[in-house]
C-alpha cells in the first residue's frame, strides 16, 4: 500500500537540500564576484583604448584635467571653475567602441568612427550655455563604473549622479605648488603618464612631446600602467585632482626640501575617502578581493595584486625611469632599472 512520503523522509529532503545549497553558494557567490571584476577588466580595457584614440587625434597624451575655455574668454572673465572638466571627458568621442585591429591596414590614427557620447562631449566643448554644462554634469555613464562599485543611488533607486567613476588615471607624482620660475615643473612627464593642463599648472614645457609613442621609446607602453581603479575616486566633472588620479609613494629618500604628498598603499583604507578631497586617498584600490585591475598604455589589462611591491608599483607607473625628477625641483629621482610585469 502507498504511504506517500513521511516526516522522516520529508525531513532528510529539507536537510540534504540545505547541505547541497551551502556547497553551491561559495561557487555561485564566486562566479558572480569574478563575472563583477571580468566586466570591470572590460570596460577599462575599452576606456584605454578610447584614450588611445584621443591621443591619436591630439597627437599628445590627453591632460588629466582641462580648461574648455577660449583664450578671450580667460582674458576678460578668468578662468571658469565649471569649464574645469577631468580625463574621461576626451574619451568620449569613442566611448563604447572597439578596436579592429584584425582587420587588415586600420590604424587608430585613421580611424573615423564617432562613439555613442561624441554629440555630448560636442555640445559641451562647443556651447558655453548652462544647458550644455548641465547635460554633462547630469549624465550617468555606466562605462565608467566598476560593477563592484556602483553609486549607492542604484541601490536606493535614486537618479544615479552624473561624473560618478570608478575609474582613474596614473598622475605619477603629486604635483607641487607652482614656483615663480620655468626651469621646474609642477610634476615632470617622466614621473607618470597623465599631466596638468598647462593654463592651470603653468607647466609650459616638456608635455606637447609627451605621447605614446616617446613612452614607447622609452620604458615601454606594455610596462606602463595607463588607468585603473579606485574606490575613493570623486567626481570627474568637478576635475579635482584627487578625483581624477593615482600616485606613486616614493621609497626612497626624499631629498631636503623636497614635499611629496604620501599617498596610502593599494586598497590602504579603502572606502574611507570618498568624497574628501584628500590626495592620500588618490592611490589605486578596489571591491575586488584582493585585487585591482588595471590596464596599461598598450591596452592590455592585468590584475594588480594589492601585495605589490610599492617599488614595483612605482616602476609600473614611471614612464621613463631614467628621467625621473622630483615635482617642483630639478633634483633627480634615484635611477633604477626598470624591471618587468610583476608576476604576484
Amino acid at each position: 500500500m502507498n504511504r506517500g512520503i513521511g516526516k522522516s523522509e520529508l525531513l532528510a529532503f529539507i536537510v540534504l537540500a540545505m547541505v547541497c545549497a551551502g556547497l553551491l553558494w561559495p561557487y555561485i557567490f564566486g562566479r558572480r564576484m569574478e563575472s563583477r571584476s571580468n566586466m570591470c577588466d572590460f570596460r577599462l580595457a575599452a576606456l584605454g583604448f578610447a584614450i588611445q584614440h584621443a591621443e591619436a587625434n591630439a597627437l599628445r597624451i590627453p591632460n588629466y584635467r582641462n580648461l574648455w575655455q577660449p583664450p578671450q574668454f580667460i582674458e576678460e572673465q578668468g578662468m571658469k571653475a565649471n569649464r574645469i572638466v577631468g580625463w574621461p571627458l576626451l574619451a568620449l568621442p569613442a566611448l563604447g567602441l572597439e578596436p579592429q585591429n584584425e582587420i587588415e591596414g586600420y590604424s587608430i590614427q585613421s580611424d573615423n568612427r564617432q562613439g555613442e557620447y561624441t554629440k555630448l562631449f560636442d555640445s559641451f566643448v562647443m556651447d558655453y550655455s548652462e544647458s550644455a554644462q548641465s547635460q554633462l554634469r547630469n549624465t550617468y555613464l555606466p562605462q565608467l563604473v566598476c560593477p563592484d562599485n556602483p553609486p549607492i543611488e542604484l541601490e536606493q533607486d535614486k537618479p544615479l549622479p552624473g561624473g560618478y567613476t570608478s575609474f582613474v588615471a596614473n598622475g605619477g607624482l603629486p604635483d607641487a605648488p607652482r614656483v615663480n620660475t620655468s626651469a621646474v615643473l609642477v610634476d615632470y612627464p617622466a614621473n607618470g603618464l597623465f599631466a596638468d593642463d598647462p593654463h592651470l599648472s603653468g607647466d609650459q614645457v616638456g608635455w606637447n612631446e609627451h605621447t605614446f609613442q616617446s613612452v614607447s621609446e622609452k620604458d615601454g607602453l606594455e610596462h606602463t600602467l595607463m588607468l585603473s581603479e579606485n574606490i575613493d575616486s570623486g567626481n570627474w566633472i568637478d576635475g579635482k585632482p584627487s578625483a581624477l588620479l593615482f600616485h606613486w609613494r616614493p621609497v626612497d629618500p626624499i631629498p631636503e626640501g623636497v614635499h611629496v604628498i604620501a599617498v596610502l598603499d593599494l586598497n590602504e583604507q579603502r572606502g574611507a575617502g570618498r568624497g574628501k578631497d584628500d590626495m592620500r586617498f588618490a592611490r589605486i584600490s578596489s571591491n575586488h578581493h584582493g585585487i585591482a585591475n588595471a590596464v596599461y598604455a598598450s591596452g592590455r589589462t592585468d590584475r594588480l595584486h594589492e601585495s605589490i611591491s610599492p617599488r614595483v608599483l612605482q616602476l609600473l607607473m614611471m614612464s621613463s625611469d631614467q628621467e625621473g625628477m622630483w615635482p617642483g625641483t630639478s633634483t633627480p629621482i634615484s635611477s633604477i632599472q626598470k624591471q618587468s610585469k610583476p608576476t604576484d
